[in-house]
């Protein structure tokens, strides 16, 4: 089960979900995951390594304490549908590492690396046909970039980091099976196709990381085989700067310099907000999860100007950042120390290992290198976790690990009944058949939320609201299910009211979350604007003020109060209004087209012609701003 660990995860899709790369993988990584460390320590005593130990509980521990006191009292034990980062998935990794280092590298290691091997090849595999243009099913969203099976370019690139370097190393060890070997080093060619095409520089850095590490750890051996080695380098740089030249990876680099252009320097603005948020949670942090609710507090003008907040930033992009954000500096700390030690460890297989571990150790390091650089992942981080164990049971010194477990019962064999003691892998079963049920019933509930959005496309609102209603009673915890069911239900004509209910249910389960609040204000402006009663256009103004209160940055709560003070014949405070959130939002053409409008109320033509100007230069084919130019006329 632990060597399915990584086709399952990277592979597993469903085409007929909503969110079809999603609740499919988080199915096979909460059950295999558990179940499989359960099998392992109900026969075998746990091992670990005292000080790698000791830095795991201690993050556990500022985890669960940040959870505790965080921004998010259900998420940040669970997890978002989105990301599975609570405090249940960091156990799950701790539960990933125990197991790895408790296997045996010499008779545990085939099945793992077959499991790699069959991953590369598949995951390679897709990502190749994708870019000769055969997408099957979802895959292939993700425009210039490859995103395989992951529906992420970021995701699929740092597979590919992490299985890279394992396929080859397998590949090179003549001590290994042929069919094995044969199977790594065709998924090694395809999954570079895959680390290429997706265009993630995180990745890119990560195997270079890992590519200088290794030469400096094998530099003897290099020397002695510097007549072989220096052709193979030749050929070797040779080889990227075709790549560079000829694919779009020249152009990936060149943009990592544009401050405008997704992650690069851009990434800067992202540390400097986080950097914020935690000096003012440094102990406790925001609680997993929780950074979404205050990326508010510590936003500032230029980054709502240069980023915007579509998609709402939920992470730092840089690991340690994330963590600390989850459970303060200390748990930022203590990832730091679990990432430095399992380094030490890597840094042997890199110097003595056979071929497999130092393409172990390569791929565990391009992995924790390109996570400084990107995010922990709920489809990645089990399978890396995992195998940073087998790289610390692989080389550890003899005497170096310590054991944890039961007596031998007498007369018995030790090996066959020395395991974990009986409650460990009792818990692990447990919590697999748990994952199992919720699992599997997220994945029918993501195909009800699949039909309920295929029927608003169509515009059948009965039958959405019917389809989103049975996905949100199927798995209640799924925020986004309840806002799809207030559009449903809206687009039904059951009113603005039944909008609000069903986001109202949703926020009494993340009661902070941005995008929710946000969808509730826009309800509460649409039944002011519908209705146009006091009562109503009271009630809205003061939902929005509320919001502002917290989020005076926002630009689409600005937006709001404007059609507000429009409603309730308040000119000035519409324009006001208007004016804040045209300079929040500078590449958005709404407010300057309401503006326009407003001023063409108030006869302010030569105003109105300034704002229309400066939405037709944002968005010249937008229907709403051409309507609002034929209005005004030229000039």
């Amino acid at each position: 089960m632990l060597a399915a660990l990584a086709p399952a995860a990277f592979l597993a899709l469903d085409p007929g979900g909503w969110y079809p790369f999603g609740p499919a993988k988080w199915l096979a990584v909460s059950v295999l995951l558990p179940l499989g460390a359960g099998g392992l320590l109900a026969r075998r005593r746990a091992r670990f390594e005292p000080r790698l130990g000791v830095a795991v509980v201690v993050l556990l521990a500022f985890l669960v304490l940040g959870a505790a006191v965080g921004l998010d009292p259900t998420y940040a034990w669970i997890g978002t549908p989105e990301r599975q980062l609570g405090v249940v998935t960091w156990a799950l990794l701790a539960v990933a590492l125990l197991a790895g280092t408790s296997l045996d590298p010499d008779g545990d290691a085939g099945p793992l690396l077959v499991g790699l091997a069959a991953a590369a090849v598949g995951v390679g595999g897709v990502a190749a046909a994708e870019a000769v243009g055969w997408a099957p099913g979802p895959v292939g969203l993700g425009g210039s970039r490859l995103t395989g099976t992951f529906g992420s370019a970021a995701y699929l690139g740092a597979a590919s980091a992490l299985l890279l370097p394992i396929a080859a190393g397998t590949a090179a060890d003549r001590r290994l099976g042929r069919p094995l070997r044969a199977t790594a080093a065709v998924g090694a060619v395809l999954v570079g196709v895959a680390c290429v095409g997706a265009g993630t520089r995180s990745a890119w850095v990560g195997l270079a990381a890992a590519a200088g590490a290794t030469a400096v750890a094998r530099r003897r051996g290099l020397r002695r085989e510097r007549g072989r080695a220096a052709p193979i380098a030749a050929l070797g740089l040779a080889a990227l700067a075709v790549v560079v030249v000829a694919t779009p990876v020249g152009g990936r680099l060149s943009s990592a310099f544009d401050e405008r252009s997704p992650g690069g320097i851009g990434r800067l603005d992202e540390w400097r907000v986080a950097a914020r948020v935690i000096a003012e949670h440094p102990v406790t942090g925001v609680g997993p999860e929780g950074y979404r609710v205050a990326f508010a507090s510590g936003v500032d003008e230029r980054y709502q100007r240069e980023h915007g907040r579509d998609p709402l930033p939920d992470r730092a992009h840089s690991a340690p950042l994330d963590v600390a954000l989850a459970g303060g500096v200390g748990a930022g700390l203590a990832w730091l120390a679990v990432a430095g030690l399992i380094g030490r460890f890597a840094w042997r297989g890199l110097r003595r290992g056979r071929p497999w571990v130092v393409g172990l150790a390569a791929g565990v390091v391009a992995h924790g290198v390109g996570e400084l650089f990107l995010f922990p992942t709920s489809e990645l981080d089990p399978v890396a976790w995992l195998l940073g164990g087998l790289l610390v049971a692989a080389t550890a010194d003899p005497g170096e690990l310590r054991t944890w477990g039961r007596p031998a019962d007498r007369g018995a064999s030790p090996a066959r009944h020395r395991g974990a003691p009986r409650p460990v892998p009792a818990v692990l079963g447990l919590v697999a058949i748990v994952a199992l049920a919720a699992g599997a019933t997220g994945v029918v509930a993501d195909r009800h939320a699949a039909a309920a959005a295929r029927a608003l496309a169509r515009r059948d609102g009965a039958v959405a609201a019917a389809q989103a209603a049975s996905a949100s009673r199927l798995r209640p915890d799924v925020l986004r299910y309840r806002l799809l069911e207030a559009r449903a239900r809206v687009a039904a004509g059951e009113g603005s009211l039944a909008g609000l209910r069903a986001v109202d249910d949703g926020l009494a389960v993340s009661p902070g979350d941005p995008i929710a609040r946000l969808a509730r204000a826009r309800l509460l402006v649409a039944r002011a604007e519908a209705t146009e009663v006091p009562a109503q256009i009271g009630r809205a103004q003061h939902e929005v003020d509320r919001l502002l209160a917290e989020d005076p940055l926002s630009g689409e709560l600005w937006l709001l109060a404007g059609e507000l003070g429009r409603l309730d014949d308040r000119p000035a405070a519409a324009e006001r209004a208007w004016r804040r959130a045209a300079r929040l939002l500078p590449r958005d053409p709404v407010a300057p087209t309401q503006l326009a409008l407003l001023y063409l109320a108030a006869d302010r033509r030569a105003d109105a012609r300034r704002a229309i100007r400066a939405a037709v230069a944002i968005a010249p084919t937008d229907p709403a701003v051409r309507r609002a130019a034929e209005r005004i006329g030229p000039g």
